[in-house]
């Protein structure tokens, strides 16, 4: 075999050898599923924070797992497998890690010695009894179970007063159905005045009180008839409890 022959051979062998080197490197194409699943992983970090985070966490793991399963089934068809584990593992944590965060502030968020109490359905949604001759009176059950006992529940400043250093304000049931913008019913609202000289600044959101429940059923119009002596007031750990 001449040189040339040989030195022919060899640019031949350079030649296959380049193109198997970029067969290598040939681009996979990454399922949408795997970009989605590492978007909702760093949406989940939401879920520390309300239970809708908890919910995209959720769906965050579904759409991860998907994607894992389409690039595993695809023999080696597609990329995005670091991606889509990305995406699992971290949605997976914070599901798991944003429903304990929220279960503990749950459990702990009732100071000792009082009742938990739901706003709307315990107290609002029952209304009021109406006797003889019209006269008002509070329905026996949050008679017996809510009045004068040291209860603790959420509820929404009312804004007609947006200051601060305030003793006393209206708490409402929920924060637009019934109540803002509007004229709240008596057993919508109830007037907390903050006890041993405590002081509180008006906060928008949900917030949550604990003290002693009065009520005053002959009040007159415009005169609260649920009263509550706070001796607890803050920023509501979690939104159960509240509409």
């Amino acid at each position: 075999m001449s040189t040339q022959d040989v030195t022919s051979l060899s640019g031949d062998s350079a030649f296959v050898s380049q193109d198997a080197q970029l067969n290598d490197f040939d681009y996979k194409p990454i399922p949408m599923t795997a970009a989605v699943a590492v978007a909702l992983a760093v949406f989940s970090l939401s879920a520390f924070l309300s239970v809708v985070g908890v919910i995209v966490a959720l769906i965050g793991v579904v759409v991860s797992w998907v994607a894992v399963r389409t690039i595993r089934k695809g023999d080696g068809a597609y990329g995005g497998k670091g991606l889509a584990s990305t995406g699992l593992y971290g949605s997976a944590a914070c599901f798991v890690l944003g429903i304990t965060s929220h279960a503990y502030a749950y459990a702990t968020e009732v100071p000792e010695g009082y009742l938990r109490v739901h706003f709307s359905q315990d107290i609002s949604a029952k209304q009021f009894d109406v006797g003889a001759g019209g006269r008002r009176s509070i329905p026996q059950d949050v008679a017996e179970n809510y009045v004068d006992k040291q209860v603790f529940l959420k509820g929404y400043m009312w804004n007609t007063n947006t200051g601060t250093n305030l003793e006393k304000f209206i708490l409402l049931k929920d924060n637009g159905k019934c109540c803002f913008g509007g004229d709240p019913a008596a057993y919508d609202n109830m007037q907390v005045i903050m006890q041993g000289g405590q002081r509180i600044d008006y906060r928008e959101g949900l917030v949550a009180v604990a003290g002693t429940l009065r009520a005053y059923p002959d009040a007159p119009p415009g005169q609260p008839v649920y009263v509550m002596e706070a001796t607890h007031f803050g920023r509501a750990k979690t939104s159960f409890g509240a509409e």
